[in-house]
């Protein structure tokens, strides 16, 4: 018996002992500690990346180092997940250690383009879209955002202000359909803007040019010209980056031009003299002095420097991202006292948490603009007097104070341009606050509200001083110091509501967004003009004798707008976008202030059709058509109300006498209204061998109407001046092709080729009754270049043809010349219309400056550790107007070119120059094609070779990028142009108003230098 109940009491101690051990094991495996890392594919950690014990809440996050610690069971299996990446499970197994490599999720990689108010997978892209990405900008070094642009995109023309420190560029879509000097709008990370120049170029993350008027009609009036969408980069989730490119350079001028010494510019004029029949003046001939010689553009040129430094620090989590950049731009440009300098500050952040994003972009901007506005102006000093005198002080005379200066040097204003270069104190400061916070929240599945604030503030301080100097006063450019000072500030605001549903039903696919916006802008001025100061070291206006002028206005304008688009797609076949705006602008008077605007476009992907299913060649095939309506508000704010003269002056009373009043001073039209651009375009896209070849391609056609026009009112209104009429049309017509390859032909070597090309067809259709618009005078003699007439393109050039130099008086007599009376030597213009004379309307068109062929190519490839980028660009069709001709042959002011002592003489026939002469009886400086030249070139615009450290040395120096590369800009030009560089973009003769019909006219623009830099790009 008691054996017995010894063995049940030993059975059930090893009972209690199995489960006392199954219970410790059970125990053990869920106290059990697993740990690990977590990377991407590149093997970059993922810091906040999710780490979930399958089947509980049982979880965890990686560290900043994308490490990470869970309890799990030796059973368990453990679920990875990032967003972006695809989810990764892994069974636990009894490890301690599990190491995971997620990859991005191959549905998110599918390019994503930025449009208005959202983006869109390209393949569902309806309407005519281009892009440059952030890796495209950042291989090459630009000053000028816009400049990434250029030759990159069809349709879209970039031109260069020439090359002072600084200059912007103007950018052109799809030709001019205006003419005011209105150009494309800019949204930058939501915020809408009129330029680009506050953004840093290495800040930026993608560049998206909307084109067509599917894709511009959901910014209605303020896209008439097109719209360029800009969105900087923001942080990577899971790592923290830090990244430095610092580079440093210098430039100079490609080309220069051979201007006369004292010697060759006194036998010039003494045969001018001579010609005219009047005495030589005695500094060109019995005083003339050798040793009194300057070259004032030689000397006004140097080689400038150029330093660019960037930092950025970014990174995030799954639930925040940030970005923070600083970078210092400082450019000496190729001419003496002209330099830039900005500084960039950038702030991005967002934080999502569940159904709510908070997003916020801040940009602060400051530049420093020091411009010499002199160079190479039309009175200049002559090379018959030294730039500075025997103390080394700026020198516009070698005669005691008091001579007779142009009695010894002979007629025109003596300017010592470099000299008052020189001794100015010329100031542009710019600063420059945009930034938005926008708030998103998912009220519920597939309907998100958002909400963006947007501001923009600008503070522009225009300061010169000029001090009493006998530079000034023998040029005539006053007697005294003087100061001017003008005080802009900007302020915009900008309130837009949206509702963005997204929905796919099977095969149907629903993308709908409407909304509500608001954009006031504010512009104010304060300036002072005084003058006669008690010292040149005070410099402020209170301190002068005299305030001669104080310059200020306030000017507020408001634009609301209602907007909505629908993308519909069926079976990732048929694509339907339907897009309306309608804008109300406080520029119009209330019946004429609101203004609608609708688009439609259709896409097919005919690659998606079952008959396409074995062309394995092909990956993607689509069509494209569109339609749309756009409008444009571009008129002065208050351009419909008369100003009021407070002054005036009537003559009242039976004994007549002078008694103040107030009257309209200038005549208005209230009844402006919208203009208005309707565009179609048809495209094709296409994409073969696995998307290695990638081309698309678009035909347009855009009509701009009811454009305002400046219309001079009948002499009885009492009214002088110009009035705006919506009664003007331009058509643009084009066709754009694109291009693009790349290939991996091996583990060490791959390379990328791009091709693009557009031409243009720009034309006048009406003028609603108006006379053709005369413009584009190129010198202070009020000689016009330009006419703007139907069916030409606007501000085409136009005088009279060169027939050619008259050899014999008696020649040049039987031309009946109306405007002169020309002897042998003079020019000879052609009759163009037979009737045996010549006289105006012997004028003709003479080209224009627009180019009609513009293209670009892009070469890339990647040798191991080397990297090589080509970029090419260059246009033709266009026309230039030489304004060095006029002056280096006729104005009697200045200098002349050194070629004028090829001209004309009984002995020396065989040339096209005409005789020097400086009364000029003639009129030889009329305009005609003697100024004008090709303007098409080709040209390397940058090319850059890079090397990057390999894996193995950044992995013990602890970097994970490291490059050094060289560039240069502007390598070699091919152009048959005479003047400085052919990329001269628009003068501001005239005014902002007269830019539009400027282009091409050059006149002494600082020229586009080639620079060399050398630079260092490193990443933590």
């Amino acid at each position: 018996m008691f054996e017995l109940t010894q063995k049940k009491c030993s059975i059930r101690m090893l009972l209690c002992a199995f489960v006392w051990f199954s219970v410790c094991v059970v125990g053990h495996a869920q106290d059990a500690t697993v740990s690990g890392t977590i990377t991407d594919d590149t093997g970059q950690p993922l810091a906040g990346a999710n780490v979930l014990v399958k089947g509980t809440t049982n979880g965890t996050q990686s560290d900043f180092d994308g490490n990470y610690t869970i309890d799990a069971s030796s059973d368990a299996t453990l679920v990875f997940s990032y967003l972006g990446f695809t989810t990764l499970e892994e069974a636990v197994n009894g490890r301690s250690a599990i190491n995971v490599s997620l990859e991005e999720d191959a549905s998110q990689l599918e390019e994503v383009v930025v449009i208005g108010y959202g983006s869109q997978k390209k393949s569902d892209l309806t309407g005519a879209v281009g892009t440059v990405g952030g890796d495209d900008i950042e291989n090459l070094t630009y000053s000028d955002p816009a400049q990434a642009l250029q030759g990159r995109m069809a349709g879209v023309n970039i031109q260069a202000q020439g090359g002072a420190a600084g200059a912007t560029s103007l950018i052109t879509i799809r030709g001019t359909g205006t003419l005011s000097a209105a150009g494309p709008l800019f949204v930058i990370d939501g915020v809408i803007t009129g330029n680009m120049n506050s953004v840093n170029p290495q800040d930026i993350d993608t560049i998206s040019v909307l084109k067509d008027a599917s894709s511009t009609a959901i910014y209605g009036s303020r896209a008439a010209n097109g719209v360029v969408i800009i969105t900087t980069k923001k942080g990577t989730r899971g790592r923290l980056t830090i990244d430095l490119d610092t580079n440093y350079g210098f430039n100079h001028v490609i080309n220069t031009i051979d201007w006369a010494d004292a010697r060759q510019y006194a036998d010039i004029v003494n045969r001018a003299d001579d010609n005219d029949g009047t005495p030589r003046s005695p500094a060109n001939d019995t005083e003339f002095n050798p040793n009194r010689t300057s070259n004032l553009y030689d000397e006004s040129l140097r080689t400038g420097q150029i330093t660019n430094t960037n930092l950025r620090l970014a990174g995030g989590g799954e639930n925040t991202l940030f970005s923070l950049s600083l970078s210092h731009f400082d450019n000496e440009s190729v001419v003496k006292y002209d330099d830039f300098e900005r500084y960039t500050v950038r702030a991005n952040g967002s934080f999502t948490k569940g159904n709510f994003k908070l997003e916020n972009t801040i940009g602060l901007t400051r530049s420093v603009n020091n411009p010499n506005p002199y160079f190479n102006k039309e009175r200049n000093l002559l090379p018959t007097i030294r730039l500075k005198d025997g103390d080394g002080n700026w020198n516009s005379s070698d005669l005691a104070p008091g001579s007779a200066l142009a009695t010894f040097y002979g007629p025109g204003t003596i300017i010592n341009e470099l000299g008052v270069a020189a001794l100015e104190d010329r100031t542009v400061t710019n600063s420059n606050v945009l930034g938005n916070l926008a708030a998103s929240y998912t009220l519920f599945e597939s309907l998100t509200y958002k909400l963006n604030l947007g501001l923009e503030f600008n503070l522009n301080n225009n300061y010169r001083f000029r001090p009493q100097d006998a530079v000034f006063v023998n040029g005539n450019l006053g007697n005294f110091a003087e100061i001017s000072e003008r005080n802009d500030t900007f302020l915009s605001t900008l309130i837009e509501h949206t509702l963005n549903y997204k929905k796919t039903f099977g095969k149907h696919g629903l993308d709908v967004i409407g909304g509500f916006t608001q954009q006031e802008n504010n512009t104010r001025r304060l300036g002072a003009d005084a003058r006669r100061f008690p010292s040149n070291d005070i410099r402020v206006p209170s301190a002068a004798e005299e305030l001669s002028n104080a310059p200020s206005f306030d000017n507020t304008s408001t634009i609301q707008s209602y907007f909505g688009r629908i993308n519909y797609s069926f079976d990732n076949r048929y694509l339907l976008t339907a897009t309306i705006r309608r804008d109300g602008s406080s520029l119009f008077l209330e019946g004429l202030r609101w203004g609608t605007f609708p688009s439609a476009a259709f896409a097919w992907n005919i690659s998606n059709e079952k008959f396409m299913e074995n062309v394995s060649a092909i990956s993607n095939l689509k069509f494209r058509a569109s339609y749309g309506e756009i409008g444009s508000n571009n008129v002065e704010v208050y351009a419909v109300d008369p100003q009021l003269n407070l002054f005036s002056e009537y003559v009242l009373g039976d004994t007549p006498g002078r008694v103040t009043g107030y009257s309209i001073t200038q005549g208005v039209n209230p009844n402006i209204f919208w203009e208005t651009t309707k565009t179609t375009d048809i495209g094709l896209d296409f994409a073969a061998f696995n998307n290695k070849l990638d081309i698309s391609m678009d035909y347009f056609i855009k009509k701009s109407e009811d454009i305002l026009v400046g219309i001079r009112l009948p002499i009885y209104t009492g009214f002088d001046n110009d009035v705006p009429f919506n009664t003007a049309s331009v058509d643009n017509k084009g066709f754009e092709f694109s291009a693009n390859y790349r290939d991996q032909l091996s583990d060490d070597f791959s390379f990328n080729a791009s091709f693009n090309f557009s031409t243009l067809n720009n034309e006048v259709t009406s003028l609603g009754g108006s006379t053709p618009i005369i413009t584009g005078s190129f010198t202070s003699n009020s000689l016009n270049s330009k006419r703007t007439d139907i069916g030409e393109p606007i501000g085409s050039f136009y005088g009279y043809v060169v027939d050619g130099i008259y050899q014999t008086d008696a020649e040049a007599a039987a031309a009946n010349d109306a405007s002169g009376t020309p002897v042998a030597g003079d020019l000879k213009f052609r009759d163009l219309d037979g009737d045996g004379d010549i006289d105006v309307d012997d004028q003709t068109y003479l080209g224009s400056a627009i180019p009609n062929f513009e293209y670009g190519i892009n070469l890339g490839a990647n040798y191991k550790q080397w990297d090589l980028n080509l970029f090419f660009n260059g246009v033709s069709g266009n026309t230039l107007l030489n304004s060095n001709r006029y002056r280096g042959f006729f104005d009697t002011d200045g200098n002349y070119l050194a070629e004028a002592l090829n001209a004309w003489t009984p002995s020396n026939t065989n040339t096209t120059i005409p005789r020097n002469t400086q009364a000029d009886n003639g009129f030889n400086r009329r305009m005609s094609d003697f100024y004008l030249e090709s303007g098409a070139y080709f040209r390397l615009r940058n090319a850059q070779i890079g090397y990057s450290l390999p894996d193995t040395i950044l992995d013990k120096i602890k970097l994970s990028k490291l490059r050094l590369y060289v560039s240069a800009i502007n390598l070699f030009t091919i152009s048959d142009y005479s003047g400085y560089y052919p990329e001269i973009g628009r003068n501001t003769r005239g005014g902002e108003d007269q830019r539009q019909f400027n282009l091409g006219v050059d006149e002494g623009v600082i020229p586009t230098p080639r620079t060399f830099q050398a630079g260092l790009q490193i990443s933590f």
